[in-house]
């Protein structure tokens, strides 16, 4: 089928990147994407690549930022090894264009007989420069190699704009999906949206046949992906043709990367989305009263205290509401009077899941919303200038 990563082109800007400090060269940027993995040599670098590729030539302004600085890889793939940039103009980096893509990679500012040795502290300070001084222009997506694992510089990006989301990349083998998890755990500590977890090199398939050897051993990113609950967004095997062709600096169509880009489109789609919806982001969230007491504090300031017991009896999820009418399925005498919260998750960016002590069932699987806490928070202030 045709590829549908937005059709005609409406792709949405993610409203955090309208922050005031948002670095200029991103403000006609709408989506920053990550593709990241916990360990090297998982094919991330091919997989970014690929993947932009496919969103560029769906019609979408696309870019790569290639901050591997210890290893950037992406000039030689798309053609432009021997690249070095010119002058800038007033400390402003103009990116490369190649195969419809603009293009800033760490490669550019070094050539082959440079040694690259940056201490962690100065790396972060170079990813951050490159984010302010390349001039970007429009893009509908922005994607970004980063360097493996889980360090300075994946936490400095990681603050330094907001991202839409990461894309985290998986071998089949069962000590990269333990790999995974870590940077998985990261964006989650960091509130980045995980759009899924693709598993490259998911077997090899020899040219002139159809039989795929599984050489990597099978599953590790649907495994990642399950216990995470995260989409697996695809897997690529590992094809003569495409390496082929990648070592030339050159492309091939390749029906599975469309589909796992189009699956990429939908969630980051879904992200911004979502954070359309809530404008309402806790500054900070805080349980009291040995469990008994939630306290939010909002981006606004307003301060709400709610009790576990109402937060508890307004849990959203099917058993405790029914989903077509709207109904309360729980009722309050169904609810231990001094229920407690024993810890709260976040979910992306906009809302939580709270464990509370109540053995019923949905006690545990409800996503409350910031909107949702909002709207609690606010009827029970008016409930109690009712009272007084």
């Amino acid at each position: 089928g045709e590829i549908e990563i937005k059709k005609d082109w409406e792709v949405q800007r993610l409203p955090s990147l309208n922050a005031p400090n948002t670095p200029n060269s991103l403000k006609s940027v709408k989506n920053i994407i990550a593709i990241a993995s916990g360990k090297g040599g998982v094919g991330k670098s091919t997989v970014t690549v690929c993947i932009a590729e496919a969103f560029a030539s769906a019609g979408a302004k696309v870019g790569i930022l290639d901050v591997d600085v210890y290893g950037p890889s992406i000039p030689s793939m798309v053609g432009l090894g021997d690249h070095q940039l010119g002058g800038s103009q007033q400390g402003v980096l103009e990116p490369v264009e190649a195969h419809g893509m603009k293009i800033m990679s760490m490669g550019f500012l070094t050539n082959k007989d440079t040694p690259v040795i940056w201490r962690g502290p100065i790396a972060s300070q170079l990813v951050q420069q490159f984010l302010g001084a390349v001039d970007w222009g429009e893009l509908d997506y922005l994607f970004v190699d980063m360097p493996p694992g889980t360090g300075d510089i994946q936490l400095t990006l990681s603050q330094a704009v907001p991202l839409t989301g990461a894309v985290i990349v998986t071998t089949p083998q069962e000590i990269a999906h333990t790999i995974a998890e870590k940077g998985l755990r990261m964006f989650q500590q960091v509130k980045i949206p995980i759009l899924g977890i693709i598993e490259n090199m998911a077997g090899f398939t020899p040219p002139g046949s159809d039989e795929v050897f599984h050489i990597f051993g099978e599953g590790g990113g649907s495994a990642a992906a399950k216990e995470f609950d995260l989409p697996l967004l695809g897997k690529i095997a590992l094809k003569q043709d495409l390496r082929e062709a990648m070592d030339k600096g050159t492309f091939i169509e390749d029906e599975n990367i469309k589909e796992i880009a189009s699956q990429i489109a939908l969630q980051a789609m879904a992200v911004v989305t979502n954070e359309e919806l809530s404008p309402f982001a806790p500054q900070e969230m805080n349980v009291a009263n040995d469990g008994r007491t939630l306290i939010i504090k909002w981006q606004d300031d307003v301060e709400h205290v709610l009790t576990s017991f109402h937060v508890r009896g307004m849990c959203p999820c099917a058993h405790c509401v029914d989903e077509i009418t709207g109904e309360k399925l729980i009722k309050d005498e169904d609810i231990p009077a001094n229920v407690k919260i024993l810890e709260s998750k976040p979910v992306g960016r906009y809302g939580v899941r709270f464990s509370f002590d109540d053995p019923s069932p949905g006690a545990n699987s409800g996503i409350y919303t910031f909107t949702h806490l909002r709207k609690l928070g606010e009827e029970a202030v008016e409930k109690a200038s009712f009272e007084v």
